[in-house]
């Protein structure tokens, strides 16, 4: 199946890294590089909104949430905007960096905003994963793999595919060839052979 028209993709890079310029960024600008050049990117840091601390609400009144207000408001229309939400995230301690993971929790409370219909407009949509770690084995990162493919799944968004390279110190996954060679057909190679829009389990 292909890519599809890229008037029409809009790809929201969410780099949830604690450094700027991280390996997995460098990935991901490698893979975004690659994309058609009429393809619509908007590259937002995580720490440049920083979120509250999530507040679990739904067993209060009747459940809803206010809408939410600046730098969850502009995360949640950005986030609504795209086409394609590529999470650009390091592997700490074998999982999602912390903002990333407190992006996801506001998910919880966007599907409950009257007239949001959030989980209503997720559907249909992809979602990418770009990693790198400091270890040798890369099973230590299927945790966070997974994380997003479940949260991919219960949206009931696409999967796109995830990629991982190795670095730790910065810069040192353009030592990485083989992750190099991935990102740059990460995109096109997932449209081509169609398992950019399968979910889990389907």
């Amino acid at each position: 199946m292909a890519l599809g028209n890229p008037v029409d993709s809009h790809f929201l890079m969410l780099v949830a890294s604690a450094r700027s310029g991280g390996n997995a960024e460098i990935l991901a600008r490698r893979a975004a590089a690659a994309l058609p050049g009429n393809t619509q990117q908007t590259w937002l840091r995580l720490a440049d909104f920083p979120l509250p601390p999530f507040e679990d609400r739904r067993h209060e009144g009747d459940g809803s949430y206010p809408e939410p207000a600046g730098d969850g408001r502009a995360l949640l229309d950005a986030t609504l905007a795209a086409t394609d939400l590529v999470f650009v995230v390091p592997l700490y301690w074998y999982a999602l960096p912390a903002s990333a993971k407190l992006f996801l929790d506001h998910w919880s409370g966007w599907m409950r905003v009257p007239g949001v219909a959030f989980k209503a407009r997720m559907a249909g949509k992809t979602m990418w994963a770009i990693s790198a770690f400091s270890d040798i084995d890369p099973k230590d990162a299927q945790p966070l793999f997974a994380t997003l493919r479940f949260t991919a799944d219960y949206m009931k968004m696409h999967w796109g595919g995830d990629l991982l390279g190795c670095g730790n110190r910065p810069s040192d996954v353009l030592q990485d060839a083989d992750a190099l060679e991935r990102a740059s057909t990460l995109f096109s190679s997932r449209a081509r052979d169609g398992r950019r829009w399968t979910r889990l389990g389907s």
